[in-house]
């Protein structure tokens, strides 16, 4: 059948919406006619298709990177949307992930239930940092509950060796002069300066990665979606899964406490200094502490854990200002509050967790 991307999308009427429902037909999808179609940002088509009885398909093109990476013409966000249910993920956590429906490999595009009425993090904390309790406490859960599925079993299974995440983070020390005079944006020098700073604490967290649980990878604020969540019963979706493998779960939370971070510097007011100052930290302080609080009340986490969340943490600040660099040239005062938190997290994250969540309960994950 003709792809939906060639032409029949987005006009939902006439001859093209007809193409895309015999193209889901072909597929063994018939939920009736399409009301609405909504596209999305993103490095490949996504698009959401809404039906007249009420649910909606999401159809992405499959990312030819992670294709490669499987040999599968589907990617890996089929097989690890499959795999959850198999893993032994609590229906809760399952319940906020996209649950697949169909893949057309002539076509590279993947089917899956779409998560209708939600809003992103991004979104949603676009005008203030504060995420109501009930919201951070649901995102924590469900974040632990696809942590602790037990994975040793599936991860020493052949059939997932592409799925086996190595660590992703290269190291800076050995930058030529080339390399440095080819990196993208005004500021590189600073960012690269920033990066070989933490080296050190970068290859511990190297040392210490492993196949330890399932990770999403990727729980930035795009991929973090809440439905409700000024209400008493949010409901979290984790979407995006190309990129989840197995992998250290650090990695996901310090992801996490990065993005309140990250949010939290784009209304701080004056430069690195005001930091000094504890009052500055009070919001996300609030967020981090009651997500890493919720968290684990689902998954326990020894001293060191948290020290290598805070560390993963310093890493997605330092990750977002690269990706500054790449988009608009320049870190400005957003990409240099990133850069100072994010070497204090790597360097000394006992420091920055003793104010990020101070009054822990001494025996709390030992």
């Amino acid at each position: 059948m003709p792809s939906p991307w060639g032409g029949a999308l987005p006009d939902e009427s006439g001859p093209a919406k007809a193409r895309t429902r015999s193209w889901l037909a072909s597929l063994g999808i018939d939920r009736g006619d399409i009301v609405r179609t909504e596209t999305f940002t993103a490095r490949n088509s996504v698009a959401m298709l809404h039906f007249e009885d009420g649910t909606a398909l999401l159809l992405k093109k499959v990312d030819p990177a992670t294709s490669k990476a499987v040999g599968t013409a589907t990617g890996n966000e089929e097989t690890m949307l499959r795999l959850l249910p198999e893993a032994g993920v609590p229906q809760f956590a399952q319940a906020a992930v996209p649950r697949f429906v169909a893949a057309d490999p002539e076509t590279e595009t993947l089917v899956m239930e779409g998560k209708t009425g939600f809003i992103s993090m991004r979104e949603f904390t676009r005008n203030s940092p504060v995420i109501p309790v009930p919201t951070l406490v649901s995102l924590a859960s469900v974040t632990a509950g696809i942590h602790r599925a037990p994975v040793d079993r599936i991860a020493a299974d052949p059939r997932y060796a592409p799925q086996l995440i190595d660590f992703p983070f290269a190291s800076f020390v050995t930058l030529t002069p080339a390399e440095l005079a080819s990196g993208p944006g005004m500021d590189y020098f600073d960012y690269a300066a920033a990066m070989q700073s933490v080296d050190e604490s970068v290859a511990r967290l190297r040392d210490g990665w492993g196949p330890k649980s399932l990770v999403h990878f990727d729980l930035r604020d795009d991929n973090v979606l809440f439905k409700d969540p000024d209400g008493a019963q949010p409901r979290v979706a984790l979407v995006d899964w190309e990129l989840a493998g197995f992998g250290d779960p650090m990695l996901d939370v310090g992801t996490v406490v990065g993005q309140l971070l990250i949010r939290w510097l784009h209304t701080v007011r004056g430069d690195a200094a005001s930091l000094s100052r504890a009052d500055t930290w009070a919001t996300v302080r609030r967020n981090v502490g009651l997500f890493l609080t919720a968290y684990e009340h689902g998954a326990a986490l020894s001293a060191e854990q948290r020290d290598d969340a805070f560390r993963y943490a310093g890493l997605a600040t330092l990750m977002y200002a690269a990706g500054r660099l790449e988009q608009i040239g320049s870190l400005g005062r957003i990409g240099h509050l990133c850069l100072f938190v994010g070497r204090k997290l790597l360097t000394d994250p006992q420091g920055l967790a003793r104010l990020l969540s101070p009054g822990r309960p001494a025996k709390a994950g030992a």
